[in-house]
């Protein structure tokens, strides 16, 4: 926080050497007195009003994980999502069907995302980073590729058959990020059916 700690340090000084010249000028008290009372007010606009707020950067979620790292991880998801939205709303009039797949596999990363900012540890997996940083990336390349040829129009019979073996992947990238999901909730429905147990056996003995 050195930017926050010098304009700090700035207007404390600021205050400081305010508060002298105005006891000296309006109080009549010695000199040593001026510069107590001037260190004062500034100690307080030092410690009560200028205290430095602490950095996204510095503050931890879950052990492992920042709150600027979350941020920045839900603002990749809403990218993510936005640019899959967009490429099924390029093959809405082409192939739709195809369409309704990405959209939902769009569905699927936005949930995805939704379930790190609710269960923050959950990013701090390698199953996380394997899926920002590998899976996803590798999904839209291979989705961005496969709307450019389907919208191209005017394809030969040969390149149609080609452009359904691919409609195929479409499907399997879409129960790929499912599966993830499922991987990703799998721990809160865990816990859940625990709690749930604790309660129960906790019931039963006040019974």
């Amino acid at each position: 926080m050195p930017v926050n700690w010098k304009v700090n340090m700035v207007i404390s000084a600021l205050v400081t050497v305010g508060a002298y010249f105005a006891a000296d000028t309006f109080l009549e008290f010695k000199w040593w007195v001026d510069v107590i009372i001037a260190l004062f007010f500034g100690g307080i606009v030092n410690q009560l009003i200028l205290r430095d707020k602490e950095e996204d950067s510095e503050i931890e979620v879950v052990p492992g994980l920042t709150l600027q790292e979350l941020k920045d991880t839900q603002a990749l998801g809403r990218d993510w999502t936005q640019k899959l939205e967009k490429l099924a709303r390029q093959l809405d009039r082409v192939r739709p069907d195809t369409a309704a797949k990405i959209r939902d596999i769009a569905a699927t990363v936005s949930t995805l995302f939704t379930n790190f900012e609710q269960d923050p540890k959950d990013l701090t997996t390698n199953n996380a980073r394997r899926l920002i940083n590998d899976h996803l990336p590798r999904a839209h390349k291979f989705l961005t590729a496969y709307t450019g040829l389907a919208a191209a129009g005017r394809l030969t019979g040969n390149e149609q058959a080609k452009l359904a073996d691919m409609e195929n992947k479409v499907t399997t990238i879409r129960e790929s990020f499912s599966r993830h999901l499922e991987a990703f909730r799998n721990n809160d429905f865990t816990q859940l059916q625990v709690e749930g147990q604790s309660m129960e056996t906790i019931y039963n003995i006040d019974i």
